[in-house]
């Protein structure tokens, strides 16, 4: 984290080449991490390089961490309850947004998400997180007035903050390089603060000027965008531990591969018939290995026999290799491994029984779940003030009056559903905690689902009332029909002569 003590307005060239070395310095060990995470999967850096073995763990836990903590996040505006209004209202002399307000925001909210891609642009955030212990992003309005917001790579992004308490963000650097016709290299910076964007030069003499013509201006009044630096990488920790790992496993390879194929063969019993080494014909002075001794040897290791004198032998020259050993140890590191990371061991056999269920996996992330704490409540705070900085735009440009204050944000992890198991353990209690209880623990809002049954229960009264009435009506329709078939009757039987 960069942090500055200077109050001026306006920084100096002077000021930004102190900021932009820097800046060099942090992207220095981020530019590291990069190649530790890509390495075993770029065209520069294959799984295997001569007879170092590569094994990209740390690829595998800053993609298992990110899937697991990049849930696509759930926004809500709450609507504050009477109590909670007026105390608002008299202490800190805020106005309470109405319900047609709020349900707004939440359709403004909806909105601007959707075209932007949440899930997406969460993902890239959580991953430069874990990976550099940084991400970033910034906001602007396009030509159709939609705000967008955009992730800055943090392989070549820093934040620039104040030494207040907390930190003010002052600035978003972004740092590219490129040449000029020459072939000279150069470096660009892009500067993002509250008054617009600037672009600096830094040339190969560490000279700097500003490019007038890219110079913009924004009425944001504020920095468009935020910054998470908690400066440390998920991968960090189990480093020496991966390198461990590897020289161990590239000396049973190593091992096996000379066992395999360049084992050496002794010969007991055998006398050669040319010398092992000759004088050089070219230079006296030097020794060489006598060829016609190689072509000797080359003979006996192809031929299909050889002889021996009496109580001669031949045997290879094998290095014993302790591989239930080996296999322990490579064990532990792997272990280590992942728990210096925080993360389970997905190859484990118990992480992958048949009766491991979602719950039971949840607990299997709760360390991982403590460790990246700081991640999810930055990365909450940080959305918060991106929808900040939306809504005193809009407000600015419509004169409305939305506040953020009312947001709630949820990021959910990326776990199979719990649905079943909640609702089996909710019928269980059912009768022993209250209705309401049942229905908030189940994820429903208790005053919502309220109404919505009266209004069922009284639709379904209505319909009953019909089925009523109009059953009703058909069996009086019944009874006066045979009614009057029973009149008719009545005057035949009057009108048929007496048999008597």
């Amino acid at each position: 984290m960069i942090k500055i003590l200077t109050q001026k307005e306006d920084w100096t060239i002077d000021d930004y080449s102190k900021i932009f070395n820097k800046v060099d310095a942090v992207l220095s060990k981020r530019s590291d991490l990069y190649e530790r995470y890509t390495r075993g999967s770029s065209d520069s850096s294959m799984m295997s390089e001569g007879d170092e073995l590569n094994v990209p763990f740390e690829k595998f836990i800053v993609d298992l961490a990110t899937g697991y903590l990049s849930g696509v996040p759930d926004y809500e505006v709450n609507i504050p309850a009477e109590l909670d209004a007026n105390v608002r209202n008299k202490i800190f002399g805020k106005e309470v947004l109405d319900e047609t307000t709020i349900n707004e925001m939440k359709s403004i909210i909806d909105y601007i998400s959707q075209y932007n891609d949440d899930p997406s642009e969460i993902y890239k955030l959580t991953k430069d997180a874990l990976l550099y212990g940084a991400c970033y992003e910034c906001m602007y309005e396009n030509l159709n007035n939609e705000i967008v917001y955009t992730h800055l790579d943090g392989l070549n992004t820093v934040a620039i903050w104040d030494t207040s308490i907390p930190a003010n963000l002052k600035a978003i650097v972004s740092k590219y390089s490129d040449q000029d016709e020459d072939g000279n290299t150069f470096n660009l910076f892009r500067v993002i603060d509250e008054k617009g964007i600037r672009v600096y030069n830094r040339d190969n003499k560490n000279e700097i000027t500003e490019q007038e013509d890219l110079k913009e201006e924004h009425e944001w009044g504020d920095v468009p965008g935020f910054a998470i630096e908690i400066d440390f990488s998920i991968i960090e920790n189990s480093e020496s531990v991966i390198q461990t790992y590897e020289n161990l496993l590239t000396n049973i390879k190593n091992t096996y591969q000379y066992n395999d194929v360049d084992c050496k063969m002794k010969i007991s019993g055998y006398k050669p018939q040319n010398r092992l080494t000759i004088k050089d014909p070219n230079d006296p002075n030097k020794t060489i290995i006598n060829p016609d001794r190689i072509k000797e040897d080359e003979y006996v290791l192809q031929s299909k026999t050889f002889y021996t004198e009496e109580g001669g032998d031949a045997s290879w020259l094998i290095k014993q290799v302790d591989a239930g050993g080996c296999t322990t140890l490579l064990k532990y590191y792997v272990d280590s491994i992942f728990q210096l990371a925080g993360i389970p061991n997905t190859a484990d056999l118990a992480f992958n029984s048949a009766d491991l269920n979602a719950s039971a996996i949840d607990r299997k992330f709760y360390v991982m779940n403590m460790k990246t704490q700081d991640i999810v409540s930055e990365m909450k705070k940080a959305l918060l003030r991106r929808f900040e900085l939306i809504f005193n735009r809009i407000n600015f440009k419509n004169n409305t009056k939305y506040d953020f204050r009312y947001i709630v944000i949820d990021i959910p992890k990326n776990l199979p559903s719990m649905t079943d198991e909640t609702v089996d353990q909710m019928i269980k209690l059912n009768g022993i905690l209250s209705e309401e209880t049942v229905i908030e623990k189940l994820g429903y809002d208790y005053e919502t689902e309220k109404a919505r049954k009266e209004d069922e229960d009284g639709n379904n009264m209505d319909i009953n009332e019909e089925d009523i009435t109009i059953e009703n009506e058909e069996v009086e329709e019944q009874s006066t029909k045979e009614d009057s078939k029973s009149d008719e009757r009545d005057e035949i039987t009057k009108e048929e002569p007496s048999t008597n």
